[in-house]
């Protein structure tokens, strides 16, 4: 099984990528966030043709989940149990009885001064509620998504121009080291542990890509069940340099 993780920066900006992704086949399972459109007026109808099932959690003009399958998609939660929260930023779903996938688009929080910090810090805080009973399980449990958090400073191209941004704030890497403490497999990191290399690349600037003036924002955590089965993990950097591109590379994981 080969899934893509992607932040599509919304999904009828960058529709005509997005659908190359779609028709090229390749992926069995395909997490997007930033969708920028609500759940009711997501365009269906743009990709019926290419086979995947879809369950959607969207919002109008921010946020929003999708998750398209080759498989059946069962047990949907859309948003964080016993969180309420106003944000489409949580879509879990069991993929073809076998794997259950929790698609995230974690908040970005701004600076550490400002009341979006304070919600990036209580989400992050439910999220590790949430996903502590699946841990330990015998069901394999993946999560991907656009974390907003860049974990370590080797994350980050240029750390003293972060200081003080919520993205690289000790705070948010301190909830994120505990998943990892607990046992949660940061995949990338696992398979590649001396590579620096990002995600995201802002659109600011000549040429932040050829510069490597990025940020490592994307992730699959993988618990011990679900890493018995990854045999790769890898960035792919051709959404980002699509025609008219998203922000973020695509982040792929095969599974045996």
């Amino acid at each position: 099984m080969k899934i893509l993780t992607l932040n599509i920066n919304s999904i009828r900006a960058h529709v005509e990528s997005f659908i190359e992704i779609l028709r090229s086949g390749k992926y069995d399972v395909i997490m997007v966030q930033e969708l920028k459109v609500e759940t009711a007026g997501f365009p269906h109808n743009l990709f019926d043709e290419y086979g995947y099932n879809v369950k959607v959690l969207g919002q109008k003009s921010w946020n929003g989940v999708a998750t398209f399958s080759k498989y059946s998609i069962e047990d949907v939660v859309l948003g964080i149990p016993n969180y309420p929260d106003i944000n489409a930023r949580f879509l879990e779903s069991v993929i073809d009885g076998r794997i259950r996938l929790i698609n995230v688009y974690m908040p970005n929080g701004d600076t550490i001064d400002s009341p979006k910090f304070s919600y990036k810090l209580d989400w992050m805080k439910a999220f590790t509620n949430h996903i502590s009973q699946y841990l330990n399980s015998e069901e394999p449990v993946i999560i991907g998504g656009d974390f907003n958090v860049a974990l370590e400073d080797r994350d980050v191209w240029k750390p003293q121009n972060y200081v003080g941004i919520a993205i690289a704030a000790p705070q948010a890497r301190e909830i994120m080291n505990q998943w990892l403490n607990l046992g949660w497999i940061d995949v990338w990191r696992k398979l590649h542990p001396d590579t620096i290399d990002y995600t995201w690349y802002g659109y600011r600037g000549n040429d932040t890509v050829g510069k490597k003036q990025g940020l490592r924002l994307d992730y699959f955590l993988a618990n011990p069940s679900a890493m018995n089965l990854i045999n790769n993990c890898e960035i792919d950097i051709t959404p980002r340099l699509a025609n008219k591109p998203t922000d973020h590379c695509g982040l792929i994981l095969n599974l045996n």
